[in-house]
């Protein structure tokens, strides 16, 4: 059944009508803006002023003037109060020259100075690319992939993404795949298809949230791919880490407890320019120190910088730790502790960079730096 409501309007172009998915009978209005055949999942397409639309169970078409738009039920009496309430500031609206006749509600005083105030003003862009895609539930047997642009699949790193997505699949981590509708009806994905590949290794998820949109040709999918691609901006480590820090992890908050113990701090930015002193970067470095070789290791070699460099900004801190955790993690013969340290206050951590100038290996400035510090440490005299 559906239903009518009216606004309190002078003729009928202002009339509202609307119709909930799943209503029977289909209202008058409504083939009129119907696109193609109903599908066998029950939803089809309507054509909007912002381009086509997929009608699912659940929602609401509302029509007006003509035009129609589609929103979650749910949604459908905010939008009415809306439009009514466009309707009403057009009814109000008394128009220039009227203000004498009817007046404005406010007093301006003879004489006085009236000081306009104007907003910034919006800049103007460009009309949008393209029409509105379809929001649609897909059938994971209806999709596939155009292997003439689409990245490889057939790696290592590809086959563990895959299985982690397959094991550890989260409603909350699967955004809508990109999907080209070709002319032929053919659902080709441009981006998602590791999440596509990982629920066709399960049995208990049928379909897929997808935005479906059309493309002139294949060539136009493959720009779209790389476009997207490219636009993507790769988390890098600190964001990783003080995401996971937020999110309670077990890791991340060890890194953080045995950092503040020592009295030093993660950073904030990639960027050693814009480091304060006690501040570094090399998380990575920790965790694998404390995987490797344990956490009095890492917190050992972390104290010993914050003691030997304190207010000294670390700009060679990944590789000073490193090559303390070599030094540490296999130590010479009567190993004293308090000599390393005395060994390291000799020299500034810029001094200490100075032994690896010239090398880019994170590997090979480590091995440097040890050996560097070694031969200070062996010059020491042993105190009786």
């Amino acid at each position: 059944m559906t239903r009518d409501v009216r606004l309190s309007t002078r003729t009928r172009s202002d009339e509202i009508r609307l119709w909930r998915h799943g209503e029977l009978p289909l209202p008058e209005w409504m083939p009129s803006h119907m696109i193609g055949d109903i599908a066998l999942n029950g939803t089809f397409e309507v054509g909007t002023d912002g381009g086509h639309v997929r009608v699912h169970p659940g929602n609401t078409v509302i029509e007006r003037h003509g035009s129609v738009c589609v929103c979650p039920t749910d949604e459908a009496p905010a939008y009415l109060e809306s439009l009514k309430r466009t309707a009403s500031a057009a009814l109000n609206n008394i128009g220039p020259g009227k203000s004498s006749r009817f007046g404005t509600g406010s007093t301006q005083s003879k004489g006085r100075k009236h000081k306009t105030i104007t907003e910034p003003q919006r800049p103007r862009y460009p009309a949008p690319i393209g029409c509105f895609p379809s929001i649609e539930w897909v059938h994971i047997t209806r999709l596939s992939i155009d292997s003439t642009y689409q990245r490889s699949t057939d790696n290592s790193a590809s086959r563990r993404l895959i299985a982690s997505i397959a094991a550890k699949f989260d409603w909350r981590l699967c955004a809508p795949l990109v999907v080209s509708r070709r002319a032929d009806d053919v659902l080709t994905i441009i981006d998602g298809q590791h999440r596509w590949m990982a629920v066709c290794q399960r049995d208990d998820i049928p379909q897929l949230p997808c935005c479906v949109f059309r493309y002139e040709n294949m060539k136009e999918e493959a720009r779209m791919f790389i476009v997207a691609n490219r636009a993507r901006k790769p988390i890098n480590r600190l964001d990783d880490y003080y995401a996971a820090l937020a999110a309670a992890d077990e890791d991340a908050l060890e890194i953080e407890q045995l950092v503040r113990a020592a009295g030093l701090r993660i950073a904030r930015s990639t960027s050693f320019a814009g480091w304060r002193p006690g501040e570094i970067a090399f998380t990575s470095a920790i965790a694998k120190t404390i995987q490797r070789f344990g956490a009095p290791i890492a917190s050992g070699a972390l104290t010993n910088l914050a003691v030997a460099f304190h207010d000294q900004k670390l700009t060679h801190g990944g590789a000073l730790f490193g090559a303390l955790v070599r030094i540490m993690s296999k130590p010479c013969p009567d190993f004293d502790p308090d000599r390393l340290l005395s060994v390291l206050s000799t020299r500034n951590a810029d001094e200490w960079g100075k032994c690896v100038t010239g090398i880019s290996s994170g590997n090979e400035r480590e091995v440097a730096l040890r050996a560097a510090i070694m031969a200070a440490y062996e010059s020491v005299p042993v105190k009786a």
